[in-house]
């Protein structure tokens, strides 16, 4: 399992918006959106 599924995985167990996890990490929404997407999946491992 990558960062970026277990990321989503716990988003969803806590019922955690990307906007609210954007927020409280300073992420991009942009590069959380690409890592669902697993548009950048390089950066996620």
């Amino acid at each position: 399992m990558t960062i970026s599924e277990r990321i989503f995985k716990l988003m969803e167990e806590r019922e955690i918006a990307q906007t609210d996890f954007s927020k409280a990490t300073g992420i991009a929404q942009s590069t959380i959106s690409d890592w669902k997407r697993k548009k950048n999946e390089s950066v996620c491992r």
